[in-house]
């Protein structure tokens, strides 16, 4: 018996450390009109959250993908910490780009885009890292409501405080991302008073394997995942409309 508790107590003490929070649809939350299709992550402070769903959703049609994604958020006085496990990766060396703000996107990576505020944007920050821990970050600028512009700034990595770090585990095809980004920094397009951002996450898993280093990843070659599915009909990242909300509680 006296073994049993012991096994039930260190149970209960991870689960409380790893606490899952649950994404909530179609509700109002702290005063925001969630629509159904936008996903709800709150996360607590100083104690890593895990993202429920382990299972990222296909860009195209929003069917769950078979492959394994695991994320914990938390955050402080002045950082938004994400750690990441890509798991079900077995192409890891076939990942060529080394140098911050290159085209990462072309092949394996992990994605985020992320706007402060509880709006819908037209203006959110991308942030790349891939399995060689190369980092990319740019401002977007995505008018999608009006003129259809699509314009990219990057962002200097040196001056802009980020921390990130990858391991590769190859033997078990598994790749795990670390990012430390400034509160500071993701106060775009402005700051705003409330605790709310606009965030989606993605992957972009090469499903062949391939001889030419320059090569780029389409939709016959390739899984493009979301944690929110753009529910596109070509595998189509940006799209706001489809930005869940991360609430700091």
């Amino acid at each position: 018996m006296k073994i049993i508790e012991a096994l039930l107590l260190a149970f209960l003490a991870v689960s409380c450390y790893n606490k899952v929070i649950k994404e909530t649809k179609g509700l109002n939350l702290d005063g925001i009109n969630i629509h159904q299709d936008n996903r709800v992550l709150k996360i607590n402070k100083n104690k890593f959250t895990q993202v429920e769903d382990v299972y990222f959703n296909h860009s195209v049609g929003g069917k769950a993908i078979k492959e394994e994604t695991l994320v914990w958020v938390k955050y402080d006085e002045e950082f938004l910490e994400i750690k990441f496990e890509c798991r079900n990766n077995p192409r890891l060396d076939q990942n060529n780009y080394t140098k911050d703000n290159s085209w990462l996107f072309k092949q394996e990576v992990f994605e985020l885009f992320i706007s402060k505020g509880k709006e819908t944007p037209e203006n959110y920050l991308e942030i790349q890292l891939n399995p060689n821990n190369a980092l990319f970050l740019a401002k977007i600028t995505n008018n999608y409501r009006s003129n259809k512009k699509f314009a990219l700034d990057l962002i200097d990595i040196p001056t802009s405080g980020v921390v990130h770090t990858v391991e590769k585990d190859r033997k078990n095809h598994v790749w795990k991302g670390y990012l430390k980004l400034p509160l500071r920094l993701l106060q775009h397009p402005k700051s705003t008073a409330d605790n709310v951002y606009r965030l989606n996450m993605f992957r972009i898993i090469s499903n062949v394997d391939h001889h030419d280093e320059n090569w780029s990843v389409n939709e016959k070659n390739a899984t493009f995942a979301c944690w929110s599915s753009t529910m596109a009909k070509t595998p189509n990242f940006h799209d706001p409309n489809y930005f869940g909300y991360l609430i700091l509680d």
